[in-house]
C-alpha cells in the first residue's frame, strides 16, 4: 500500500489555452495551492477510485488506467469534491505518482497523463502542475504541463472556503479578455489583498458573484480572507506540492 499527499487547487485568475497537442493545452493563470492535503491509499487492483469511502464514478479512470495500469485509490479530504477545489487534479495527479512507484513508469511521463485526462476530461487545465509543484500560490505564465510556471512568496494570512453547489468545471472553461491584464495587475502589486482583488474581479465578469469582502465565488465555492466563521473550511498555504510519504 501506497500513500501519497496531494494539495488542494483553487484558481483565482485563469486564461484558457487549448492546442492539438494535448500537454500543450491548459490555462495561463494565478491559483492557490492550499492544506488540507487529500491522503491517497494507492495500491494494484481493479480501477477504481473511492472518495471518503463511497466508489465514485471518475470520468478520468478510463484515460489513466489505460496509459498508466489498474490502480485503486482511496482518498481521504474534508473538502468535497465537484466544487472547485481541483479534486479531479488531485486524484489524477495521485493515480500518476502511484503509477510511477508501483510500475516504475517514468514520473515526467505519468505527470503529463494526469494533465492530459484532464484536458480530455474538460477538468481544471491547470490543477495538475500546481498541485504537482505547490509553493502558496502558484503563476502559470504559459500553458501545458511543460509550461513556465513560478510561485509567488506572500504573507499569508487567513483564508477559508465554504463550499455551497455542485457544479461542472466547463462552465468556467471560457475566456475572459480581461484575465491576463488581471494576471498583470497582481504582477505589479504580489499581494494576498491583490490576488483577491483581481480574482473577484475575474469570476464576477464570468458570473460568479460573492456577497462579502475580500472574497470570490469560484465554481461552487466561496472562498474568503481574513475573516473566517466556525462552519467554514481554513486553508493553509501548501508550501509543498504532491509528495509520496
Amino acid at each position: 500500500m501506497l500513500e501519497i499527499m496531494v494539495p488542494l487547487s483553487i484558481s483565482g485568475v485563469w486564461y484558457p489555452v487549448f492546442s492539438n497537442n494535448l500537454e500543450n493545452s491548459g490555462s495561463v493563470g494565478l491559483t492557490m495551492v492550499l492544506e488540507p492535503y487529500s491522503r491517497v491509499l494507492i495500491r494494484r487492483g481493479d480501477a477504481e477510485i473511492i472518495f471518503n469511502g463511497k466508489k465514485i464514478n471518475f470520468p478520468n479512470l478510463d484515460f489513466l488506467k489505460n496509459k498508466l495500469g489498474y490502480l485503486r485509490l482511496e482518498i481521504e479530504n474534508s473538502a468535497p469534491l465537484g466544487f472547485g477545489y481541483g479534486l479531479s487534479g488531485s486524484i489524477s495527479l495521485a493515480y500518476a505518482l502511484g503509477a510511477s512507484e508501483i510500475f516504475g513508469i517514468n514520473e515526467k511521463e505519468s505527470v503529463k497523463i494526469a494533465h492530459e485526462s484532464e484536458v480530455i476530461s474538460k477538468n481544471g487545465l491547470g490543477d495538475v502542475i500546481s498541485q504537482y509543484v505547490g509553493g502558496g500560490l502558484v503563476y502559470r505564465k504559459t500553458p501545458g504541463i511543460n509550461g513556465e510556471i513560478k510561485t509567488i512568496k506572500l504573507d499569508w494570512r487567513k483564508v477559508c472556503s465554504k463550499p455551497i453547489e455542485k457544479l461542472s468545471t466547463t462552465s468556467l472553461l471560457k475566456n475572459s479578455e480581461n484575465a491576463l491584464s488581471y494576471i498583470q495587475d497582481f504582477l505589479k502589486e504580489k499581494t494576498i489583498d491583490k490576488f483577491f482583488e483581481v480574482s473577484k474581479k475575474f469570476t464576477e465578469e464570468l458570473g460568479f458573484y460573492s456577497p462579502y469582502k475580500k472574497s470570490f465565488r469560484k465554481k461552487g465555492i466561496i472562498v474568503r480572507l481574513d475573516e473566517c466563521e466556525e462552519e467554514w473550511i481554513i486553508h493553509k498555504p501548501a508550501m509543498k506540492g504532491a509528495y509520496v510519504v
